[in-house]
């Protein structure tokens, strides 16, 4: 149960950065929106010098299914990428939760 908090947390937290990253962009741009998954991992994989999203898809199309790619993982990167994390991050953290019965009223006794 930790496991999945710490993980939906984690991507509430990226959920987070993503928003930020799209404020200030919109505030650059003067257009209000968010940005798609696709793109986000497009820029940041550029900023690291890889080509991670040209390798998953060649691997995917490759090894799995061509049919994998082109119905799942291409929509999913056309999805607003806050969306992608958010969703997934708050499920994880709310089913995840400690859950306890009804909160039974404290008592406070004094020693004599």
């Amino acid at each position: 149960m930790i496991v999945g908090r710490v993980i939906g947390w984690f991507l509430l937290f990226c959920a987070l950065v993503l928003l930020g990253w799209d404020a200030v962009s919109s505030l650059s741009s003067g257009t209000w929106g968010f940005a798609v998954l696709g793109q986000r991992w497009y820029e940041i994989d550029q900023a690291f010098g890889g080509a991670s999203l040209n390798i998953l898809q060649a691997g995917i199309e490759r090894n799995i299914s061509v049919d994998l790619w082109d119905n799942v993982v291409a929509p999913v990167l056309l999805w607003p990428a806050v969306a992608v994390f958010f969703v997934p991050g708050a499920v994880l953290v709310l089913l995840c939760r400690r859950w306890r019965g009804p909160r039974a009223p404290r008592r406070f006794t004094s020693k004599r």
